[in-house]
């Protein structure tokens, strides 16, 4: 059940109107409901592995208790590398047994039958929640934990899904808080308005450009010939589209858990007005690189062990975070460019910027320059995030050289119709929303539904256009939230399948 749905939108006024009366009836009786709620939602789309979610859980439940029982270090670590294990083990055949048999045909000259394996839906996302759990617990940051809270923790369905991925940290303390379970009139106003821009980005902005971008997509993997225009198109398109589709998928997950009263973390925040590529991880998907970072880049040694051993750790991070998104080498080497990206960033810092340190100061000193500074470095970041997005989108690595290759001008386009010639001034439009307008996580900074909105700037602005759109309780944020509402509904009718569903 996807939430830019007829049927997501049923359930949602079923749930809320349960969990009210639930509400007056008793103070408590509406967490067993939302649990129920959010199994079924699971379950709607194969009952099947709902099975599979409640074995995941009920055996990392296990394991975290006995963690708990236990302080002989040497078994807690086991128990907690068992538990890790299990984990990915569970991910690794779901979603990398095919592609591990793909590649042993390939390299060995063997014919291997492909088994066929139907991914769960969310399967990265609630392991990754498991998993960072089992850590937390392991090195002493959790005391106690009830099955019940456990399982609302993992299968709370706003981020059930496709996160935010949420540590035990931000969602333990307020179960714990939460002694009344009870809808909240200004709560609900401010879930719904978010949820409604959420959509509105997924439904109007993300699915609009869907057939331009796969028209190029598709001509690439036919090998027709591909112009630089065309290439760049498909780079800067199909990053929009997945920008719009993914922030507006964690814009609903927030809107929908503030509804119940839970604020849910920070996932994206304008990561194209980011001026490198380190500021553009630090707000893009920002839950899985908080976990990429602590549980793979830091246990490698992080940035204490001299430049080598940060920039071979960003490398490997990346790539296995490439191969996280999806079982091909297609997604390995956009990990692996990002990596490389991220090292000659670091390198820059540590060699490159020394050297310049009196123009950097001067330029620093003379705002004019500052912001000509500033704008190319956002272009060249965007530029190379567009670029990697190639990688991301083609279907197999032959397409993805293609369009590289396009992207250079070295593709041969002679006497071919520009496949973007209608395409191209859509993105403008996308331009200024994504470089002139403030994010939703800017707009909704006040309203306390987002956890971790104080790590940015998110400071009141002072232009005209932001006093106005700041979201606030008011008759005229609540028409206009029912407009744009409308708006993503009418617009369903060409919905396309949310991309992070296959990750």
């Amino acid at each position: 059940m996807v939430f830019a749905s007829q049927a997501f939108l049923a359930f949602l006024a079923i749930v809320l109107g349960v969990y009210w009366l639930l509400g007056c009836w008793s103070d408590r009786a509406g967490k067993a409901w939302l649990i129920s709620a959010s199994l079924f939602f699971y379950g709607y789309w194969s009952p099947p592995y709902l099975l599979l979610l409640l074995g995941s859980i009920v055996v990392n439940f296990v394991v975290v208790k006995a963690l708990l029982a236990n302080r002989e270090p040497r078994l807690r670590a086991l128990l907690a590398a068992a538990g890790i294990l299990l984990n990915i083990g569970l991910i690794a055949y779901y979603k990398y047994f095919a592609f591990l048999i793909e590649t042993l045909n390939f390299v060995t000259a063997s014919n291997l039958q492909v088994p066929e394996i139907l991914l769960p839906i969310g399967i990265s996302f609630f392991t990754f929640q498991q998993i960072g759990l089992l850590v937390d617990t392991w090195k002493g940051r959790v005391e106690r934990l009830a099955f019940w809270d456990h399982v609302y923790f993992i299968a709370f369905f706003p981020q059930l899904i496709a996160g935010p991925i949420v540590s035990q940290q931000e969602m333990l303390p307020q179960l714990a808080a939460k002694s009344r379970w009870l809808l909240d009139p200004r709560q609900v106003a401010v879930g719904a308005a978010l949820f409604s821009i959420g959509m509105f980005k997924k439904t109007v902005l993300a699915d609009s450009i869907v057939r331009y971008v796969d028209a190029i997509y598709t001509a690439a993997d036919r090998g027709l010939p591909i112009g630089m225009l065309d290439g760049w198109a498909a780079g800067v398109g199909y990053g929009f589209q997945v920008y719009f589709d993914f922030s507006g998928y964690s814009d609903m997950a927030i809107g929908l858990g503030i509804m119940f009263g839970f604020s849910l973390p920070l996932n994206f925040y304008s990561p194209y007005k980011a001026a490198s590529i380190r500021a553009f991880w630090r707000r893009w998907h920002v839950t899985l690189s908080r976990f990429l970072r602590n549980l793979l880049f830091i246990p490698m040694g992080g940035s204490r062990h001299g430049l080598a051993r940060t920039i071979l750790a960003l490398i490997a991070t990346m790539g296995i975070g490439g191969l996280w998104h999806g079982a091909g080498w297609t997604f390995v080497v956009w990990g692996l460019l990002h990596g490389a990206y991220l090292a000659i960033n670091h390198l820059w810092i540590a060699v490159g910027l020394p050297r310049f340190a009196g123009i950097a100061a001067r330029v620093r000193a003379s705002p004019g320059w500052s912001r000509f500074v500033r704008a190319l470095c956002v272009l060249l970041t965007f530029a190379a995030v567009s670029f990697a997005w190639v990688f991301f989108r083609a279907n197999d690595m032959e397409s993805a050289l293609h369009l590289a290759s396009a992207m250079f001008g070295l593709g041969d386009d002679s006497g071919v119709a520009s496949m973007a010639a209608d395409f191209v001034p859509i993105l403008f439009a996308y331009f200024l929303i994504v470089w002139c307008l403030p994010s939703t996580m800017e707009i909704f900074a006040r309203c306390g539904a987002i956890l971790h909105i104080e790590d940015y700037d998110a400071r009141p602005q002072s232009s005209r256009l932001f006093r106005v759109i700041s979201f606030r309780l008011s008759g005229a944020w609540a028409a206009a939230s029912a407009l744009v509402l409308l708006s993503a509904w009418f617009a369903m009718s060409k919905l396309s399948p949310f991309i992070y569903y296959q990750f």
